[in-house]
């Protein structure tokens, strides 16, 4: 019995990932698994599998632009904090890449949070 619902979950979960991978909502999918079986049970823990590597795939592209802003950042500093104690201009580092740096920084919560 147990090699039944592997294979059930196995094909259940390849149409569910293909159509994901298609572009269609969670909502759409869970329709076409509907028509395929009716155990809303198996259906919810595919789609919530489903749903959990979205949002691990979303999360980690937050993460990288966050740190990518703060490397922006730390270079507008770094910049700024030499040019300013050799009399140069800070003009471009203070506003242009600090600016830069906050925008990719909030960007990237706004996709970790979702």
């Amino acid at each position: 019995m147990p090699v039944k619902i592997n294979k059930l979950w196995d094909q259940l979960y390849s149409i569910a990932n293909d159509n994901y991978a298609k572009g269609l909502s969670f909502e759409k999918i869970h329709d076409l698994l509907i028509k395929e079986h009716n155990d809303e049970i198996l259906i919810y823990a595919i789609i919530k599998k489903i749903k959990s590597a979205h949002y691990a795939q979303v999360r980690k592209e937050g993460l990288t632009m966050v740190g990518i802003g703060c490397m922006f950042i730390l270079t507008g500093f770094i910049i700024t904090f030499s040019n300013f104690h050799s009399n140069g201009s800070i003009t471009f580092a203070l506003y242009s890449l600090t600016t830069i740096g906050i925008v990719v920084v909030f960007w990237g919560l706004y996709k970790i949070l979702g």
